[in-house]
């Protein structure tokens, strides 16, 4: 065989097998997603976490109401989910929510498969990275970004736009989604899929408010949503949560101060202190 004949081959070959990777709808752990491209060679994980949140969900929030929404990136249904009802919403109620956003898929015994294919998978991971490495008043803003044109979700040139416009800077995102170690975008979206599985959060969009699901956002319609669905709806419910929360935070601290009255009272009574004259 000629070298012109084997180089033509070689490269065939090597056509075929970026196809294939491309058609995958499984994203593997024992492979690297970069931005760049949708898989390519493998990279040993880190030393350390590459990206760094400055607030855990599992840990922090303070009397914050929980807000989630289980999404899968190339869904419609997410897009009209995020842009007609968390969006306008959280205008109101940033303040007062700890907003999560969760991905769907389903584990498989190499890695997580997407509905909607590997380009999918990859968007997802872009979306839990931001929120990973920025706050919810940035990385909401950009999320909304990729699912306006989810469709786009596979070009670096679409996510490098988002994150330029959004204050999200990319060479820390494509550092996070492309790192296979603790902490790296691939064991983000492991996480995230097995918490939505664990939550029986299935549909996209699924919101959950308080930990209790409250509305579901499927085939173009709102189902199972008893306290409505639009925005205001959603910030009234929360309100009204906030409002319940701190009455019970202050009977709770006047019960605390009539306790201790009472027990000042008890030790003048046994001659323990002396009541000032």
């Amino acid at each position: 065989m000629s070298p012109r004949s084997t180089l033509l081959t070689v490269f065939l070959l090597l056509t075929l097998l970026a196809t294939t990777l491309t058609l995958v709808t499984e994203l593997r752990w024992d492979r690297r997603p970069d931005l760049s491209s949708l898989f390519s060679a493998r990279r040993p994980p880190r030393r350390g976490p590459a990206c760094n949140h400055p607030a855990d969900h599992e840990k922090t929030g303070g009397n914050k109401i929980p807000l989630e929404v289980h999404i899968m990136s190339k869904c419609p249904d997410a897009k009209d989910c995020l842009e007609m009802l968390i969006a306008p919403a959280m205008e109101k109620i940033e303040d007062i929510v700890d907003f999560r956003m969760s991905f769907i898929g389903r584990p498989t015994g190499e890695g997580i498969s997407c509905k909607h294919g590997p380009s999918e998978c990859l968007g997802n991971t872009v979306h839990l990275c931001a929120a990973h490495l920025y706050d919810t008043h940035t990385y909401l803003p950009f999320a909304l970004c990729l699912t306006h044109n989810f469709t786009l979700l596979s070009e670096q040139e679409f996510i490098e736009s988002c994150a330029e416009e959004h204050g999200v800077d990319f060479a820390k995102l494509n550092d996070c989604a492309s790192d296979i170690g603790p902490g790296g975008g691939m064991d983000l979206l492991r996480k995230s899929v097995e918490r939505s599985r664990r939550l029986n959060a299935e549909v996209s969009c699924t919101v959950r408010v308080d930990k209790e699901k409250w509305c579901v956002r499927d085939s173009g319609i709102w189902k199972d949503c008893e306290g409505g669905s639009q925005p205001k709806d959603l910030v009234e419910h929360i309100e009204k949560i906030r409002r319940s929360r701190m009455a019970g935070e202050h009977r709770k601290e006047g019960g605390m101060k009539q306790q201790t009255g009472q027990k000042v009272e008890e030790w003048i009574r046994e001659e323990r202190i002396v009541r000032a004259v």
